[in-house]
């Protein structure tokens, strides 16, 4: 049975001002797609017209939009960031712990309170499991692995031995974390020869990892992903990165190794960030955008093909004269 909200206790949990009291909603919902028991919300002019016909029991939204809605709402300053919130009550991710009789768990293996782990899934010696873990179907890991409390790994992920991953962090199925570093030297006869990547990978508390990402460990040193971290799918993050606090990183992003990426940045899908580089605090990267030399001051925005590291705006003025010039020899 889902679970009963009502508009007070809503506009409690994200400081907004309900129009009215005690209407409940049971579920979450788009403007067009909203029945009476559905709460919503509403940030984007393109969407009036759902928000004039929406069937929506609760829309949350700006106090200048209220002229636009018949119905209850809920008044925020930021209607994105509050049904964020919101939606995590109609979406808990609850399980039963169990551990599958075809699940292999070491001896020396500690395991928590409240734990579940699937079938087919192998946890190796001297691995510590906290409590309220859940740990999906055919996923290995490793030896002297560290998973905190309230963490979940989905199916078919790999984590490699001395990998350590914080508190409430999700893991999606089919991430590889801790694989080794892409680290080669060119001999004479020009042959490469592999130089053995011995450092791990330090997972800080509250960070996602989307699916069939990759997160090399270190050489010798660690590759650490920071608190808050959230990486979407198909992200490479080579060995020795060090990614800061709250940085966000879209898909198919690729960061060389030794790379590090200052607090709060967003990363843009497909974007490439060049080895041995530093960039600076809340720096922006536009998706698919190149860059190969340090960002030194933050608070930034990159946008680029070609060349590398050109600000948002001045690229912005690059491509309006490319179109000038391609309309003249058309």
């Amino acid at each position: 049975m889902s679970e009963i909200y009502t508009s007070d206790y809503i506009a409690g949990l994200i400081g907004g001002v309900p129009t009215k009291k005690n209407v409940q909603v049971s579920n979450f919902s788009s403007l067009s797609n909203a029945d009476e028991n559905s709460i919503t919300f509403y940030n984007d002019a393109k969407f009036k017209n759902d928000l004039l016909n929406t069937q929506a029991g609760i829309v949350i939204l700006k106090k200048t939009d209220l002229e636009f809605r018949q119905g209850v709402s809920i008044i925020v300053d930021d209607p994105y960031l509050s049904f964020a919130k919101v939606s995590s009550l109609f979406n808990k991710q609850e399980f039963y712990a169990n551990i599958h009789d075809k699940s292999y768990v070491s001896a020396s293996a500690k395991l928590g309170e409240n734990i579940l782990i699937g079938p087919f899934t192998s946890i190796g010696n001297a691995t510590k499991v906290e409590d309220n873990v859940s740990i999906g179907a055919s996923t290995s890991i490793g030896d002297n692995v560290f998973i905190g409390s309230n963490t979940r790994i989905h199916s078919n992920v790999t984590i490699e031995s001395n990998v350590r991953i914080g508190k409430n962090c999700e893991v999606y199925s089919g991430a590889r974390i801790g694989t080794s570093g892409f680290g080669y030297a060119r001999d004479k006869d020009g042959s490469w020869i592999n130089i053995p990547q011995v450092g791990s990978v330090i997972i800080g508390n509250y960070v996602d990892i989307g699916a069939n990402s990759t997160i090399d460990r270190g050489a010798i040193e660690n590759t650490i992903i920071n608190n808050g971290v959230k990486i979407d799918n198909l992200v490479q993050i080579g060995h020795n990165c060090v990614i800061g606090e709250n940085t966000i990183i879209a898909g198919c992003a690729g960061i060389a190794g030794s790379a590090t990426i200052g607090k709060n940045c967003m990363i843009g899908g497909a974007a490439m960030i060049k080895g041995h580089i530093k960039i600076a605090d809340n720096t922006i990267i536009s998706g698919g955008t190149g860059i190969g030399k340090n960002v030194e001051n933050p608070d930034k925005r990159f946008t680029n093909v070609f060349p590398y590291n050109i600000e948002h705006k001045q690229w912005l003025r690059i491509a309006n004269y490319l179109k000038k010039i391609g309309k003249k020899n058309d």
